[in-house]
């Protein structure tokens, strides 16, 4: 099993998943010329135990056991060498799957930190403390998704999300674009802390504000 990766900033799982890919690579060109090298040694052992049984035929003699000797001492040198490229083999297949594992597991560290933002949120105006819920969805530095607030607005948004900065245009089903939210990843990463802006200068309500955005929890499976 791999070992559990320590927290790692996106530009530090981004290197260490090229390292992984390349020793990967190295790995199984490892593989490949250890296959192709037991394949060499089994037609060794082929001629070897083909001229051995050749042997068989001739008649008895000091010459022929000479002969069966030395084919034995090189079939026997071969099945150590191929048993001990078997082991080797086995043992960089091994290794193939923890480096396999490492690299899966970190991305999906790094999916979920380029798609942080996806799911749903309870958001927060002030000082209205008009309240609602944001569905989000991230496709790497683009966010889109719906709102709906407590006195029935609804609506979707759609904007950027970068260097953990979140700006989204607010577009109001029945009113159109009448603002927008700004606001910052907290280090949680499930809350976000910034303002709001009103397009609506005839309303009389305040044209910004304070703007609190927390992610849902998950209910769990009962």
């Amino acid at each position: 099993m791999a070992g559990a990766i320590e927290p790692l900033t996106q530009e530090a799982a981004r290197a260490r998943l090229a390292s992984l890919e390349g020793l990967l690579a190295a790995n199984k060109a490892v593989i490949e010329a250890r296959w192709q090298e037991l394949k060499r040694l089994d037609r060794l052992i082929t001629v070897y135990w083909q001229e051995n049984s050749d042997l068989n035929e001739e008649n008895p003699s000091d010459t022929k056991a000479e002969k069966i000797l030395d084919l034995e001492e090189k079939l026997s040198q071969l099945h150590s060498r191929r048993l001990s490229l078997i082991n080797q083999i086995h043992i960089a297949y091994e290794e193939q799957k923890a480096i396999k594992e490492q690299i899966e597991e970190i991305k999906n560290i790094v999916s979920s930190k380029e798609q942080v933002l996806d799911g749903r949120w309870t958001i927060l105006l002030m000082p209205s403390e008009q309240r609602g819920e944001l569905v989000l969805t991230q496709n790497g530095t683009l966010v889109d998704g719906e709102y709906k607030f407590e006195n029935g607005q609804t609506g979707n948004v759609q904007g950027v999300f970068v260097k953990g900065h979140l700006v989204l245009e607010r577009i109001d089903s029945q009113y159109g674009r009448m603002g927008k939210f700004e606001a910052q990843l907290m280090k949680d990463q499930n809350s976000l802390k910034g303002t709001w802006y009103s397009y609506d200068i005839q309303s009389g309500e305040p044209l910004t504000g304070a703007l609190v955005i927390e992610k849902q929890q998950k209910e769990s499976p009962q």
